[in-house]
């Protein structure tokens, strides 16, 4: 699993646990987050740490803002590009959702996860 697939299903996983669904479908849901936050968060964290130096090297704009040349900021789309196509070695547990006549969920939260799903 690329680990934009990984913050693509944690977050259609986060969504998802927001709705009121069996004691199963919740605990498989649960399962997948604590599985996949780890190397979420850690992406979050390094990519917060690249931004936090960059503008540390930034010059003040007019407005008073940090700006970085385009080459970095080119550079930084770059590495971020190449560490979201990086393989994450994670199995996802099948949440399988039933009575999902019941239930509104949003297409885009479903394409999200679409792959760890099973509607019933």
């Amino acid at each position: 699993m690329l680990l934009k697939q990984c913050i693509a299903a944690y977050q259609g996983f986060q969504k998802l646990s927001n709705l009121a669904l069996p004691l199963k479908s919740s605990w498989a849901i649960a399962q997948n987050i604590s599985k996949l936050a780890p190397p979420v968060e850690s992406f979050e964290a390094s990519r917060k740490k690249y931004v936090e130096q960059l503008k540390s090297s930034a010059n003040l704009g007019e407005n008073g803002e940090p700006e970085v040349t385009e080459a970095l900021a080119a550079e930084f789309r770059e590495q971020v590009e190449a560490l979201l196509e990086e393989n994450v070695s994670i199995k996802l547990k099948k949440v399988v959702l039933d009575g999902a006549a019941d239930l509104s969920i949003e297409p885009s939260v479903l394409m999200e996860i679409i792959d760890y799903v099973t509607v019933k």
